[in-house]
């Protein structure tokens, strides 16, 4: 006698799989609700758990989705290495921060979740698509019969998308509303934390802060670099040291001025005995590849500088 095993999810049987034309019908059903949010927010998550993905739609804009992170798993439904993997290869964006932090990066450039911005224009059928992806991937979910909804404004009001035909969650959960998409009071304040978040991602350090001066220590190829934001005009300079205790005279700073004519983008800055090359770029409005392409060709031009100087990290006193 043939057995069948039944898949345990959250202490109850899981749905049975569903045929590729469930899923099929519930993208169209999905991308037809995504297309009639106005500034509006759309939950879809599990009914036995707190896997979901969530969007903020601003036509607009474009749509700012996410999808759970383990922030806001129970011990049982916890991603696994594999499952963060396939979040990733899917285009998400690992989460910059903790639900509660003081360093929280607002969206559309960070979230407590995995996060994904599509701007204008975007296609509602993308959007859908990839939620589907998602679901059926990393976050497991057999059939859309598990699955429940939520949609709401920004003042928390109550919408009803009875396209998507899975039951509506009307009470509300911990689980809820995502950032929204709101201007900053302070354009200073959002520069900083798109600079974080983007300084983050390029060095690979998730719990990289400012200092009490405001600036951000990152690597530059071997060397220790610096990141500084000024607001009058507004710009943002990434430098490092090349040389110290230099005695620069009229040769060595002549040298410094030939250099600085011929070479785009860097400059040479000796002050107090040090050597400092820098590089400038507009911060409005700001790119995070801006910032990437910038500590690239900062640790690119580092160590040609250095050697056309004469020098080393920590060189002798340099004299006429």
């Amino acid at each position: 006698m043939n057995e069948r095993t039944t898949e345990v999810v959250n202490g109850r049987p899981a749905a049975p799989p569903a045929p590729a034309s469930a899923w099929e019908s519930f993208e169209k059903a999905l991308a037809s609700a995504l297309s009639v949010l106005k500034d509006e927010y759309l939950v879809v998550s599990t009914k036995g758990g707190n896997r979901f993905v969530q969007f903020n739609v601003c036509p607009d804009e474009g749509v700012f989705a996410e999808a759970v992170s383990n922030a806001y798993l129970g011990p049982a439904e916890k991603l696994d290495v594999g499952q963060m993997a396939d979040l990733l290869s899917l285009g998400w964006a690992a989460p910059t921060h903790e639900p509660g932090s003081p360093d929280a990066v607002p969206a559309p450039d960070g979230s407590p979740n995995h996060f994904r911005e599509f701007q204008q224009p975007y296609s509602c059928a993308d959007v859908a698509r990839f939620a589907i992806r998602t679901l059926t991937g990393p976050l497991r979910v057999g059939n859309p019969s598990e699955l429940e909804y939520r949609a709401f404004d920004n003042d928390g009001h109550a919408v009803t998308l009875p396209a998507l035909a899975i039951d509506r969650d009307a009470p509300p959960r911990p689980k809820a509303k995502p950032p929204a998409k709101t201007k900053e009071s302070d354009p200073f304040k959002k520069l900083r934390a798109k600079v974080l978040a983007a300084a983050r991602t390029a060095s690979g350090q998730g719990s990289l802060a400012y200092d009490e001066d405001g600036w951000l220590q990152v690597p530059v190829g071997s060397r220790t670099g610096w990141i500084r934001i000024n607001e009058n005009p507004w710009y943002v300079r990434v430098y490092v040291q090349l040389m110290s205790e230099v005695e620069g005279g009229e040769r060595f700073l002549a040298q410094i001025h030939e250099m600085n004519s011929r070479m785009p983008l860097a400059r040479v800055i000796y002050t107090d005995q040090s050597v400092f090359l820098g590089i400038d770029f507009p911060a409005l409005p700001f790119r995070a590849e801006h910032l990437t392409q910038t500590v690239t060709l900062l640790a690119r031009f580092a160590d040609r500088v250095t050697e056309d100087l004469g020098g080393a990290e920590k060189p002798e006193k340099v004299k006429n």
